[in-house]
Parts: structure tokens; sequence; C-alpha cells
């Protein structure tokens, strides 16, 4: 569930009013919006609260969440979004809107709300009236409300609530074991039965490239969907043939993890969704619906991965077993998210353990990188989901499983002293062995292990993930 693709609230001439493309409405009442997937929230129950104990509630809350909140006693609006900035709220300062998404065909600049807080807004904005900012951080990698509340500094106050996912412990002395190894399978899977408790489809889908966090995660949902549900296994590929697409380091990775999965699990039905995308149908489809969703969201790298994610949740390609095409029912993706900053999967953290060979130094590296995910891409594809009607979920990133592998003794979690594809994430490649999957892959970006990459930067070797992208400014609203 997420906040609607097609709605958005403004506050203009001391009143709230939502607006949809049918028009706007003034509201005059209590108002919530809160498409929690952890937890629920009644209005009533923040009715007669003060400012500071409706942030508290908010903020307490588990999982992911964004919210918007007007309560009309207080003349006050609370817009937010979780520690990870798992979902996505956009704000135009110029004309003091903000939505699930941009608003085609309007002036002023649209930028991301800042994921972690809980932002107390007054309906009658002027000098007087000083926003207030309830944060789970005391600082960001950009502060976006101050910097366009330049006039009336907020007030930002620190709320302890979320410490458990934002510090891991530098503790060593525990090393890869058995009994952590059917934790972390457990712990995941409880996780992800609550996320999925309202789920009716005959269908739930997983993104697929065959890595050893992907494949995690589709064991996961076995162990937590009942046994008539199928799974499709969602796999993207870029290129201008069958046989390109075939090449793709994904997708051989993907039928090995599908093979695994059909001898483990034999009375589950697993389908293998292979998707195919040349070059003309990517321009195609990206002009026409990724980049409007991705907006604000505009570089290099924003393009790349919200291309392959709005294909594989989209989930239409072709059936692995006969090849035809298909397109899944499922309304909810699952995604392995979460797994590099919780268990020292990437590049930089095996650099700076060769350069000073300290294992819990990366304790250091993995607590920034969970403090500072809620700016990357949980926002991005959140709309990029809503565009095609579905939502995306991390189980990983659930409060659960990050509090408790945050307290593990690092080499409980990995081992850096060990090669590529060994090493890093150790504790999930020993639970994947476990499971009977392949393990030993080195992480690879599914930019490119997809192709998307090489596809969409054809020709130009020296441009970087973080310049702007000149295909999400081509854009059809």
């Amino acid at each position: 569930m997420s906040i609607d693709y097609n709605r958005w609230w403004t506050l203009k001439n001391g009143e709230f009013h939502e607006e949809n493309n049918e028009g706007s409405k003034y509201i005059t009442e209590d108002y919530l919006i809160y498409p929690g997937t952890a937890t629920e929230m009644d209005i009533r129950s923040l009715q007669n609260l003060s400012v500071e104990k409706i942030a508290d509630e908010i903020l307490a809350q588990e999982g992911s969440w964004s919210i918007v909140y007007y309560n009309h006693k207080l003349g006050k609006v609370f817009i937010g979004r979780d520690v990870f900035g798992r979902q996505s709220l956009v704000f135009n300062f110029e004309l003091m809107m903000f939505g699930c998404r941009t608003k085609p065909d309007t002036p002023g600049n649209w930028v991301e709300i800042p994921f972690g807080q809980v932002t107390v807004l007054d309906v009658d904005m002027n000098e007087n009236n000083h926003p207030i900012i309830f944060s789970y951080l005391e600082s960001y990698p950009e502060d976006i409300m101050e910097q366009y509340f330049s006039n009336s500094i907020p007030k930002r106050i620190i709320v302890h609530k979320k410490d458990s996912l934002l510090n891991v412990s530098r503790e060593t002395g525990g090393g890869i074991n058995p009994s952590n190894t059917k934790m972390l399978l457990e712990k995941v899977t409880e996780a992800t039965k609550v996320l999925l408790r309202n789920y009716t489809r005959s269908h739930v889908a997983v993104c697929l490239s065959g890595g050893v966090d992907s494949t995690f995660i589709a064991h996961v949902v076995h162990a937590s969907v009942a046994a008539e549900i199928c799974i499709d296994l969602v796999n993207v590929a870029f290129g201008n043939s069958e046989k390109e697409c075939e090449q793709a380091p994904d997708r051989n990775r993907a039928r090995k993890a599908l093979e695994s999965f059909r001898v483990a699990y034999p009375e589950r039905q697993f389908r293998l969704i292979l998707v195919n995308v040349d070059n003309q149908q990517l321009e195609k489809d990206r002009i026409e619906s990724v980049a409007p969703a991705a907006k604000p969201a505009s570089s290099v790298l924003d393009d790349s991965l919200s291309c392959v994610l709005w294909y594989a949740v989209r989930a239409e390609g072709f059936d692995s077993e006969n090849m035809n095409h298909v397109k899944s029912p499922a309304t909810t993706c699952l995604l392995g998210s979460g797994a590099d900053e919780l268990l020292a999967g990437y590049a930089r953290h095996r650099t700076r353990f060769e350069k000073e060979g300290i294992t819990k130094n990366i304790a250091e590296e993995c607590e920034n990188e969970l403090r500072r995910l809620g700016s990357r891409n949980g926002g991005r594809d959140a709309r990029v989901a809503a565009q095609l009607g579905k939502t995306i979920l991390s189980p990983l990133l659930e409060d659960t499983v990050v509090s408790w592998l945050n307290s593990l003794p690092v080499d409980s979690k990995w081992d850096l002293s060990l090669p590529r594809g060994v090493g890093e994430k150790k504790l999930l490649r020993e639970t994947v062995k476990m499971l009977g999957s392949p393990y030993d892959a080195p992480k690879q970006a599914m930019q490119f292990g997809s192709r998307m990459a090489k596809m969409s930067n054809a020709g130009n070797n020296s441009i970087k993930g973080s310049d702007k992208s000149p295909h999400l400014f081509k854009t059809v609203d």
C-alpha cells in the first residue's frame, strides 16, 4: 500500500486542501493518510493529543510508512517518512503542495520530503509560525526543510525511537554459526508474514537477479505464503535480441536459482518470468512512464535503477518453461534491499578493510550506510511501483530484522579477509547455502547484471552514476 499516485495536498490561505485529477477539496475536519506496511494508525487516537505526543506516536511506528495528517483543532499538518525512507512524499515549496509524486505541469521545484522525521506545519504559514521537525537523526545528508524555511527556521527535536536501527555493534568474538543462519531465516520470515498479512492475490512476485539477496528473499517468501500461491520470479535483461538478453549475467543466475527452489520445494509453483527489453522499448517506456515517476530523482544511476525496477515490478515477459507471453497478476513485489548496508556488501567496505585490516571498523561504515539509506532510492522506487499500481516490500529492512542484525558481533555477519563472493554478507551466504541455493557469486549491481547500463550508456565510457541523466528530462507528463 502506498499514498495515492494521483493525489496531492496544498496549504493555501490558511486552509488545507486535497487535490486530484478531478479538482480540489477543502478539508474541514481531521484527516489521515497513513499507508503503513507493518502497523496501522487510528485517527481517533491522535485527535486529542498535543503536537509533541502526536509526533511521538507517529515516530514510534514500525516498518515502512509515510504520513499526511491534518489536525483541525490544532491547525497543524504532519508530514513525514520512515527511518529508511521507503515510501514517497515530495514537496513543492513554491506552491506549498506535496504528494506521492510531482504533479504534472506545475511550476516550481519539487524535492523529496526528508526520511526519518515528521515535519509539523501550520496551515497558516507566516513568519510567526515556525515549523517543527521531530527527527530520529541529528543531521542529514541534506537539510532540505531548513533551506526552504530560511525566513522561519524550523525547530528540530531529536526523538530516540530508532536507535537500535541506526547504531551498529562494534563487538567481535562471534563467528558465523548455524544458530544465526537459522535465526536470520526465522526473523525475516516472521517480518514477511506481517508484511503480507492482508495479501489475497493468487500470485506474489520477487525481483530475482539470482544474486544472494534476492535468492534469499525467494526462500523467505516461500516460507511466508500459503502453499497454493504461485511465486513469480521476475528477471530483467536488456538487449536487442533474445541472445543478447540471455547473455546478461543475471539471466543465468536466475535460472540456477529457480532450479534450486524446485529441488527444495517440489510442491510449490514457481514461475520464472523473463523480461527482455530492447532499446526501442526502453526509450518508449522510459519517456512515457519511468521518467515521470522517477522525478525529482534525476541522476544517471536513478535512471538505470528506475528502469530495471519498473520492468521487474510490471512483471510482463515470457514464461521460462514454454516461452508463452505472461503478465503476473501480483500487486506486491519483494526485494532484497538492505543486505549490503547491513552485512558489508559494498566494495567500499572491502576497500576500507584492506586498507586498515580491522574488522570492527567496517561496522562504522555500515552504520553510516544505514543513516543515509533514506536519502537514496526508497522514495524513487516507491513512485516507480506506484505508477504501475503496485507496492514493493523489503523484508530485510524491517525493524525486528535490522535491530537483531545490528546487535550481533561484527564477525558473526561478515569476514572480509575472505575473497569476494565469500566474505561479504557471510551470514546471508551461509543461510542461502543451508537452503540449497547458489551462494558464492560476487555482488553485481542490478544495472550491470541486467545490462541496463551497457545499453543505456553505449558509447559513453566517461559517464558517471552521479551525473545528470539526459533521459530523465525527456518526459511526457
